[in-house]
């Protein structure tokens, strides 16, 4: 388990938990009550670990009773355990151990158990919802049945509180109680699946977004009348009055579906703390949904945008766009963000993107992770079984299990089907919909920012009921064909033991042990060490945002900084938020705008004329304001009461006032949107840039404000000439600085702030990092040798030696990963600081991984080529035939290879420019044999068709082309 806060939702998860706060749409609030209730009586230091206990606990019972209901799908056609043989007994209850175990080391649920995130939780509910439909069919014809189905009932309202996910468990228990009750016919299973799908739309999206809906609309209609306490008050009567009348009249269906809908109400009500805690106005409170509206509009998760399911427009290969013209049924490609449009050219229809992209490479792929092998826990890794050869071997996450559980799993669904094919359909009907259905449904848009497998962990969960099965269809088979011996049967059992969980458990142990991981909180406590007191510090999504939020929350670190998410500052109630609420001991932010311009400002797109932006710095008010603490708090519109424990003394920018520019000038393009109609280039702003804009000018450079360093260039507005580089952020300091691409530094101050860093656990060896963590760690080094570099400038070489030695010990290199740019460029810093040895020694393993990558890739683009040929020759064919459909197929295929050649030829023009950067460092320290000898090295394994240079003199002109000095 995680011993403290993780990267995405993990931390935002902790921190509202905890706080019982208001977290994204469409929240979670019986998860945050889950939360609240573990951490409660904790100490600091164990907040994070006993929240993501919760998933911990919820995994383990899941595993409990994935258990137990392969056991009563088995009793459901052998009878009780009375009635078997003891082989049926061995490999009834064997089977269901190897199926339990087996899902407990999967790829998906195990990464889910181990961290606070709401999937472990929502797996519990689905896993009881189905023990309890089986719990029920065994007891279906006894008195009082129904207390099972109103259990499961209100489970499902509990469940809502934490994912909607639980809900496509639905079908499953409509097909137990059918299969119960009735005998198979057309007309009946096709009123049995019509009562399911309303019932699931009784519950999503009725209850859940309609009913508050119908609320807000009496209110109005009642001008305040009916408020939201007594229209609720007028359901709960409604219902009542429903229970009553049923059960006295004795409609005992009807008085069934009353209970039940009551008790999914009265589950649902988790959702007034959304309400409560919001009305509190909490440091996290995420859409801000304390009135009717602005709740609804949080259920309906409108900040996210529409998409759209059954009809809408999508993309055109023709037009190029989205076509605007004509509306199709099942829109797949839907997104207008060029980088999207550019992924959907690659396809040739809709259906072709939906096959190829959302269900081939966004679920098959994710099942095959999970059952067959894994590649890489790099993004958009394939599938591998462990019988070929692939790049990733060294991978940590290059997970082998040579389609043992996935045939298993196969012949399972086989036996269970000719055994009982009532309940193997319901557990076909429980994967689609926790698979397939979810598919349809997300309409996923291409370059997912991660991996999104957590989402269809319910159609794991009911293969590996088919694996449980597969192992007691082996067992039937020893007392078959081998006597009923019970040796060969425990034999079986423990072959198959070893071939599927104690394999996949092996595999998968070193990608999914997160016990010695600290790097999430660690990296928000440099961020706030990296910036002055009350700051203001903008940040770029969640990764940035959410373990600010759970370090400041919950560990209580530098509550002074004000966190201003750039996501997040695009929406109308986060400025309001942000402009009239203090957050801990920072004050609301200087922000001028109304909220009209604030709404107005939101609702549409700002065309933006390119300019020079001028703000002015007034070098008096700065004086007086810096000169002491009541005097900064007075001009920054704080009350100077001496119980206000902030501003302790002014925030000056640590060189002298007069140093400064009197203002502040730059030219400020804006973002393009493309040529107008005269083919100019037109530029606009989205709302956070008008935000920044608006806080820098009302700010009069009082309070301290930073760029973390992962804020996107665009999102930096150009301010780059004043950023000074401190730590992990760019603070914006009125003092231009020409050809500062990254920030100028201080060194005393950017060393101060390192200084402060926390690297827990770091440089163990043991501990695994995934892609994106060390994507971060190269961040970290940039800040260092960006240091080394200063320290160099200035004459002073063994200070910026002492520096990379100490970002070394701190963060030391490991070559797998990928992170040979930090390695090479850190050698580089090395080599012009005079630590030859050190240079060569860090050259030396990123010479090894870029031949081994230049190889690779001059192979597949060799492939590709070949590829590229063949397709080209049956197009022409195709041309001369007249065989329109083929040209279309081939021309979108060869648009999908060109496309990955592209990707192949920067990957080789990127090991080119390295392996010059290794070669140069090889000239520096004076081992010019070694760095010919590289120069032979790629002309063998490029054909000469791709080099580097051959002499001193040619590298050095081909090395200056990357300005690295």
């Amino acid at each position: 388990m995680a011993p403290t806060a993780s990267f995405w939702d993990a931390g935002e998860f902790i921190a509202v938990g905890h706080g019982l706060q208001v977290n994204h749409p469409p929240g979670a609030p019986f998860y945050s009550l889950l939360g609240r209730l573990f951490s409660m009586f904790m100490p600091t230091g164990y907040v994070a670990a006993s929240i993501n206990f919760i998933s911990v606990l919820s995994s383990a019972l899941t595993v409990m009773l994935l258990y137990l209901i392969i056991v009563r799908l088995v009793r459901e056609w052998k009878g009780t355990p009375d009635e078997m043989l003891p082989i049926e007994k061995i490999g009834m209850y064997g089977g269901a151990l190897i199926g339990a175990f087996t899902f407990a080391v999967t790829d998906t649920f195990w990464f889910n158990a181990v961290e606070a995130e709401v999937y472990a939780v929502s797996m519990f509910f689905t896993a009881i919802v189905v023990w309890l439909a089986l719990v029920w069919a065994e007891n279906h014809d006894r008195p009082y049945n129904e207390r099972w189905l109103l259990l499961i009932a209100y489970l499902f309202g509990l469940a809502l509180g934490v994912h909607l996910l639980n809900l496509l468990a639905l079908f499953f228990v409509t097909l137990i109680i059918y299969f119960k009750k009735k005998e198979f016919d057309i007309a009946s299973f096709a009123a049995s699946s019509a009562i399911a799908v309303a019932s699931f739309l009784l519950i999503y999206p009725f209850t859940v977004q309609s009913l508050p809906s119908i609320m807000e609309g009496m209110t109005q209609a009642s001008y305040g009348l009916i408020g939201p306490i007594f229209f609720m008050t007028i359901v709960a009567l409604l219902l009542g009055w429903g229970v009553y009348y049923t059960h006295k009249n004795n409609y005992r269906i009807a008085n069934i579906v009353f209970l039940s809908y009551a008790l999914i109400i009265i589950g649902y009500s988790s959702y007034a703390l959304i309400f409560i805690r919001s009305t509190a106005n909490p440091p996290i409170d995420e859409n801000d949904p304390e009135t009717v509206e602005a709740f609804i509009s949080y259920l309906e998760r409108e900040q996210y945008g529409n998409t759209p399911l059954l009809t809408g427009h999508t993309f055109s290969n023709e037009k190029g766009t989205i076509d605007r013209e004509q509306e199709v049924f099942f829109p797949r490609r839907y997104s207008t963000s060029p980088q999207h449009m550019q992924q959907y050219a690659q396809y040739s229809s809709d259906l072709d993107f939906f096959l190829g992209y959302q269900l081939d490479h966004m679920y098959l792929r994710y099942f095959a992770w999970n059952f067959i092998g894994r590649d890489s826990d790099i993004q958009d890794a394939s599938w591998q079984s462990g019988f070929s050869e692939t790049e990733n071997e060294d991978n940590p996450a290059h997970n082998s299990y040579f389609y043992i559980p996935f045939l298993l799993g196969l012949f399972g669904m086989i036996f269970h089907f000719q055994n009982d094919w009532k309940r193997a359909l319901s557990v076909l009907v429980l994967f689609i919909m926790t698979g397939f259905a979810i598919i349809v449904f997300l309409n996923q848009t291409p370059m997912e920012p991660r991996e999104r497998d957590y989402a269809y962990v319910g159609s794991f969960f009911a293969f590996s009921i088919w694996i449980g099965l597969g192992s007691i269809g082996l067992i039937e088979l020893v007392k078959e064909y081998l006597k009923s011996s019970k040796v060969a049967a425990y034999a079986l059992l423990g072959l198959l033991f070893c071939a599927s969980p104690l394999l996949m458990g092996v595999q998968n142990f070193q990608d999914h042990d997160r016990s010695e991981r600290y790097v999430a909180p660690d990296y928000a406590y440099n961020l706030l060490q990296s910036t002055a007191p009350n700051a203001i510090l903008f940040t770029n999504g969640d990764n940035d945002t959410f373990p600010l939020w759970y370090i400041q929350e919950v560990e209580g670190v530098r509550t002074d900084v004000r966190i201003v998410n750039l996501s997040l500052l695009n929406t109308d109630w986060y400025i309001k938020q942000l402009r009239d609420q203090w957050s801990h001991e920072s004050p609301p932010l200087p922000i001028s705008l109304t909220d009209d311009e604030i709404e107005q400002m939101t609702s549409s797109l700002s065309l933006h004329q390119p300019d020079t932006i001028s703000i002015p710095v007034n070098k008096d008010l700065l004086k007086q304001a810096f000169s002491g603490a009541n005097e900064y708090k007075e001009t920054i519109g704080v009350t100077p009461d001496t119980s206000l424990q902030i501003y302790s003394k002014g925030i000056g920018f640590g060189i002298p006032v007069d140093s400064l520019d009197a203002e502040v000038s730059w030219y400020f393009e804006g973002r393009s949107a493309g040529q107008g109609p005269q083919g100019n280039t037109r530029y606009y702003t989205q709302v956070q840039d008008e935000v920044i804009l608006d806080i820098l000018r009302n700010n009069k450079w009082l309070r301290p404000v930073y760029f973390a360093n992962t804020v996107s260039s665009q999102s930096q507005l150009g301010l780059q000439p004043y950023f000074r580089f401190e730590g992990k952020a760019f603070r914006i300091v009125p003092q231009r600085h020409e050809n500062a691409g990254y920030g100028w530094i201080d060194p005393s101050i950017h060393a101060k702030r390192l200084e402060d860093f926390r690297f827990r656990g770091w440089n163990n060896p043991d501990a695994y990092f995934d892609e994106n963590i060390r994507r971060m760690l190269g961040n970290y080094r940039f800040s260092i040798t960006e240091l080394a570099s200063r320290y160099k400038e200035i004459g002073m070489p063994d200070s910026a030696s002492y520096w990379l030695k100490w970002g070394e010990e701190r963060i030391p290199f490991d070559v797998t990963g990928n992170n040979v740019n930090s390695i090479t460029l850190y050698a580089y810093s090395y080599a012009s600081a005079g630590s030859d040895s050190s240079a060569v020694d860090l050259a030396r393993k990123a010479e090894k991984q870029l031949l081994e990558d230049l190889k690779s890739n001059m192979n597949d683009f060799d492939k590709l080529q070949q590829e590229l040929a063949t397709v080209d020759t049956e197009l022409k064919s195709a041309r001369e035939n007249a065989d329109v459909g083929r040209r279309q197929e081939l021309q979108s295929r060869m648009q999908q290879i060109s496309s990955r050649r592209q990707r192949i030829t920067q990957d080789i023009s990127f090991a080119i420019s390295h392996l010059t950067i290794v070669q140069r460092i090889y000239f520096m320290t004076g081992r010019d044999e070694q760095a010919m000898q590289l120069a032979g090295q790629v002309d063998s394994i490029t054909g000469g068709r791709v080099s580097i240079p051959t002499s001193r003199e040619e590298n050095k002109k081909q090395f200056d082309q990357f300005q690295l000095d």
